[in-house]
């Protein structure tokens, strides 16, 4: 890539900043509706790590290391510029970088889903790395993807000319956008099924996996009617099979936390809406969402509102899989 092509890629300098003024609404709360509004926050919080697995595979480690090197230096940035012997612009762009790393979940602009590249130059970056052990661990498993710029058809989350640049589909590089659609097709004859928490990979034999987001791996709700399936057509001979799990930590998190937010939840239909939520995260249940914003709807005017859930689809090259 050239570098007028490539200076279109470059974060953003400076970063757009919005901050979040909450206190006064917060505090014009009462105690209950503080509590329901705290839980929730604390459920929508918990799935950031499932955003950032779902925009690429550096994004988590990238996360981290930016948060382990403000652990590191307790967010005095000067400090650690000081002791990487690093130039003021220097930690102007790794600021800049980190700054919209943490407003996008990941190093692709969640509005147009291109690839943004920090202008600090590598040698720099990796000198910050070197003052923190666990940051320098981190460092390892990112640092060639941050920069990398060969092809601009990569630069975008969606189907290229062989495969695809997106973790929709893990592990799974030589998954082609017909395979896909072929197992999209398939599903539909299951009249309960939804693929908005749902991954797909391919499997060294050339079987798939359907990944759902549950807490638990045998959920006792489920939308699919069996756990393997012999697909057709083109992919006749072919498995798929179903596996329950995918962001098991995170989705136990997110159920936890919705729990307590039922307890305090202010009339009839946020009791049901947080249920249906609580069984959809627990189980991997897309009916048990749709159920959930049956009672959202009907909530009208509520002090405090919630909508969390895998919803927007737009980064998934097929259209189907929700953030």
């Amino acid at each position: 890539m050239d570098d007028a092509t490539l200076k279109q890629y470059l974060a953003d300098d400076p970063p757009t900043i919005v901050p979040l003024e909450i206190k006064p609404h917060f505090e014009a709360l009462n105690d209950k509706e503080q509590k329901y509004a705290h839980y929730i926050s604390r459920a929508s919080l918990a799935g950031t790590r499932i955003n950032l697995r779902q925009v690429s595979s550096e994004s988590e480690p990238l996360y981290d290391f930016i948060i382990a090197l403000h652990k590191h230096c307790a967010g005095d940035w000067k400090k650690l510029q000081s002791a990487a012997g690093i130039s003021d612009d220097d930690l102007r762009h790794f600021l800049s970088f980190a700054a919209q790393v943490l407003g996008n979940t990941g190093n692709y602009k969640s509005f147009g889903d291109s690839k943004f590249i920090p202008r600090i130059q590598p040698d720099a970056f990796a000198k910050l790395a070197k003052q923190s052990t666990q940051a320098e661990k981190l460092y390892q498993k990112f640092k060639d993807d941050i920069y990398a710029s060969k092809s601009i058809a990569r630069m975008h989350l969606g189907f290229i000319d062989k495969g695809h640049v997106s973790t929709y589909y893990p592990d799974s590089p030589e998954i082609t956008r017909e395979q896909i659609e072929h197992i999209s097709e398939f599903l539909k004859k299951e009249q309960k099924f939804m693929p908005e928490n749902t991954r797909l990979r391919q499997t060294s034999s050339g079987d798939y996996e359907l990944l759902i987001a549950s807490a638990v791996t045998e959920p006792a709700t489920k939308d699919l009617s069996q756990s393997e399936y012999q697909l057709d057509g083109k992919l006749q001979g072919k498995k798929l099979k179903v596996v329950y799990g995918d962001h098991s930590i995170e989705m136990g998190k997110i159920a936890r936390n919705l729990t307590e937010a039922k307890k305090y939840a202010l009339n009839d239909h946020e009791s049901a809406m947080q249920g249906e939520y609580i069984k959809s995260y627990h189980d991997g249940s897309m009916q048990a969402f749709k159920e959930s914003q049956r009672h959202w709807v009907k909530d009208k005017g509520p002090v405090v509102e919630c909508n969390i859930g895998f919803i927007e689809t737009y980064r998934d090259p097929s259209g189907e899989r929700g953030e």
